[in-house]
């Protein structure tokens, strides 16, 4: 029981980028797209063991590690075998595409959940795997999802690339979204009497849901800050109870919590979680700065106010401090889905939740929920880790999502060119 409640919190709940099991290892994958199977919400592979064992794998970038699941009455053990992931030749075909060879991955196994079957989905509908990939296997790879809108016309794909060309700058002229250092967390797991360390692989984003960036608005006015932790082992959005109430707060025209009564239920890979099923109208992701600190609402105030122009005196709310008139704001991606973005609302003390804020704590602020695959279906998102960034753009059209780059001193007519009219 130990080991499995442990395990929850590394597969779903500091270190530095040097030490604590970072693993460096040759480029695994190939250049063209992988497709991948999202039914579930969650994206799910192929896995090929040496003994050419076809294992189905839920690929989460929540997960620190990676496990095969040999069953219940299995022991634990930890070992370096190597491991090829498989795609589909066509959408919703069988894994039979070979495309990433990750040579001496460290690989657990162990059973993550309760039931004598894992599966993800929801109890109705669920998507049974016996293997998970974690972010430590791409450590010398970048990620990127392509997650389509529409998967009838689009498929679901990712690419494995060795990194993402391009400083941060040149990203930025490119008109991405860039999210420097967004990994978070680290600790340690107790499988089979060892005691293993995990890096920091957790996804944090900084987020403003129902952003308003009217001027007029005060800034208690303008959206609700939270913080997300992403994963892609679940197609809907947690958030926790006091998150929703204070955007229910904000606009009290949304139904209460005790209004919500679409109750639902989804698996996640150590199990099963319940809550009451709502929509937001829309959400922004936040890139963090160190240069230039403010709540996530406040910096998406800023980047509306001071694109078009720096501040003037006769201005009441100047998002600059010290009486300058222009400031560096970083990226925003907002999304506002014309169906909104569909979440699950959970109790506070949730055991996932909680267990991501005692590892994430002191270094940020308490957890508000899981940021899921659904609300990432209007991105191209790239996972750099060998540069240590979150690159986005937007894969739809600007009234449903917009990318707004970060705004420094001399970029404001590239940054106007980006976002467009």
């Amino acid at each position: 029981m130990t080991a499995r409640l442990a395990l929850a919190a590394a597969l779903l709940g500091g270190c530095n980028y040097l030490t604590d099991s970072f693993v460096i290892n040759t480029f695994s994958g190939d250049p063209f797209p992988t497709t991948v199977d999202t039914s579930s919400g969650a994206i799910v592979v192929g896995v090929q063991e040496q003994d050419l064992t076809m294992r189905t794998a839920v690929l989460d970038v929540l997960s620190p590690i990676t496990l095969i699941d040999r069953g219940p009455d299995v022991a634990q053990s930890v070992d370096y075998p190597p491991l090829v992931l498989v795609g589909e030749h066509v959408s919703g075909g069988p894994f039979d595409l070979p495309r990433a060879r990750f040579e001496a991955p460290q690989v657990l196994t162990l059973h993550p959940c309760a039931e004598p079957t894992c599966a993800v989905g929801t109890p109705t509908s669920p998507r049974p795997f016996d293997a998970i990939i974690g972010l430590d296997t791409f450590a010398s790879d970048a990620l990127r999802l392509h997650l389509a809108a529409d998967p009838t016309t689009d498929p679901d794909q990712i690419f494995i690339l060795p990194d993402i060309g391009g400083d941060e700058t040149h990203r930025t002229r490119a008109c991405d979204a860039v999210f420097p250092t967004p990994f978070r967390g680290g600790g340690t797991l107790l499988v089979g009497g060892t005691e293993l360390a995990f890096s920091n692989w957790r996804i944090v984003v900084d987020t403003c849901i129902a952003p308003d960036p009217d001027p007029a608005k005060l800034q208690s006015q303008r959206g609700t800050d939270a913080l997300l932790v992403a994963s892609t082992a679940i197609g809907i959005t947690l958030l926790d109870r006091s998150a929703y109430n204070r955007y229910h707060q904000l606009d009290p025209t949304t139904p209460g919590y005790d209004d919500l009564t679409d109750l639902e239920t989804v698996l996640l890979p150590s199990g099963a979680i319940s809550g009451r099923k709502t929509t937001l109208p829309s959400v922004a992701f936040v890139a963090k700065s160190g240069s230039s600190p403010r709540a996530p609402c406040r910096q998406v105030y800023a980047h509306h106010f001071l694109t078009p122009r720096d501040c003037l005196s006769t201005d009441t709310d100047c998002p600059c401090d010290g009486g300058d008139t222009f400031c560096n704001v970083p990226a925003v991606v907002e999304l506002k889905p014309p169906a909104g973005i569909d979440i699950l609302v959970v109790d506070d003390d949730n055991f996932t939740l909680q267990a991501l804020r005692t590892e994430l704590r002191p270094d940020q602020p308490e957890v508000d929920g899981i940021l899921g695959t659904d609300a990432l279906r209007t991105l191209e998102l790239d996972v750099d880790y060998p540069n240590a960034r979150l690159l986005g753009r937007c894969s739809v059209d600007r009234s449903i999502c917009t990318t707004r780059p970060e705004l420094v001193a001399g970029d404001r007519t590239q940054v106007l060119g980006c976002i467009g009219p």
